[in-house]
């Protein structure tokens, strides 16, 4: 009955805590490869506004982390301009070269720089320190150091009422997962007790031209999402730093590495804490224009298809990338 009630009352206490403005340190780790014209936009994009809006009575500490994975057009140039511009107290912007090509060790290399960092420079012991793995050519919207705090808080209370009022879904399902690891109580209480501790974005696609295509492509997106609770790279998948320590990206994976971890954080952490559609983070819509709406969504479904029937994830780069001849990342 006590084991039961604590972790219960310390969410709780938490999610009251946040609430009510309590500051975070936030590390927004950029993935770059040959994005000149859009790292400019990201990291002001991720430095964002440093006045406390309604829901903040405190300031949140942020920090960039570009981890370059070798670029040839300037990229780099590009973003140490924008840091060199980053002078003020609460924002930092750190740029790394990494020397070899892939978004999961460049997501690793930046996660583990900003916690070593974190542990040095934190002051309160309260303050949550949240890791958002963003991809270059993807904008944040304004207010989204708070929109983390919000879906997380509301994912903590959806969680609460669905523990206190199951479903009849629920009851089966909770009854088939105990039966399951019956005889491991150990194992029965972890799946519990664990807090929801990582989350994902909503999307739009960038740009005026066929705006209605790319908001049926963006709805459509949203959905499968709230649905699968299997958020995609460019959704801005974010996690809590104890949450990272325990799963880091894979870096065997050169492809699909994001929907990977995200198929592996469900697992381990239960559904994603999801921002607010009125809140979503704006990708470049390059490839939807190049390739097609149609075609792109289509190649899309196929490699996730292709990914769990266990085709081998260098297949489906090849044919992924061929379906846009100008895609040098």
């Amino acid at each position: 009955s006590t084991k039961a009630t604590n972790p219960s009352s310390s969410s709780s206490s938490r999610g009251e805590t946040e609430a009510a403005g309590v500051g975070g340190v936030f590390s927004v780790i950029v993935s770059c490869v040959n994005e000149r014209e859009n790292i400019s936009k990201c990291i002001a994009s991720a430095r964002g506004t440093l006045t406390p809006t309604k829901t903040s009575t405190r300031r949140r500490r942020t920090r960039v982390i570009v981890v370059d994975g070798n670029s040839t057009d300037g990229t780099v140039d590009e973003a140490k301009k924008c840091a060199a511009h980053a002078k003020k107290n609460d924002v930092k912007v750190v740029v790394k070269k990494n020397e070899e090509r892939g978004r999961a060790k460049q997501f690793n290399r930046g996660g583990m720089e900003s916690m070593m960092v974190s542990k040095r420079e934190r002051a309160r012991d309260d303050d949550e320190h949240i890791l958002v793995f963003l991809h270059a050519d993807t904008t944040m919207p304004e207010t989204y150091r708070d929109d983390i705090f919000d879906a997380l808080r509301k994912e903590r209370e959806r969680r609460e009422r669905e523990r206190l009022f199951p479903s009849a879904w629920g009851v089966i399902k909770n009854g088939c997962s105990k039966l399951a690891r019956r005889g491991n109580a150990k194992t029965d209480d972890a799946k519990t007790e664990v807090p929801p501790c990582w989350g994902a974005f909503p999307i739009k696609l960038s740009g005026e031209r066929s705006k209605w295509r790319k908001n049926v492509v963006a709805s459509l997106a949203n959905f499968r999402t709230r649905r699968t609770s299997i958020p995609y790279g460019d959704q801005a998948i974010f996690v809590t730093a104890s949450a990272f320590a325990k799963h880091k990206f894979d870096e065997s994976k050169t492809f699909m590495e994001d929907y990977e971890y995200s198929l592996r954080l469900k697992k381990a952490f239960g559904k994603p804490a999801l921002v607010s559609e009125k809140s979503p983070v704006t990708t470049d819509s390059r490839r939807f224009e190049r390739v097609g709406f149609m075609n792109t969504t289509i190649i899309n479904i196929l490699c996730v298809v292709g990914y769990h029937l266990d085709v081998d994830v260098e297949t489906l780069a090849k044919f992924y990338r061929n379906a846009d001849k100008k895609d040098d990342r």
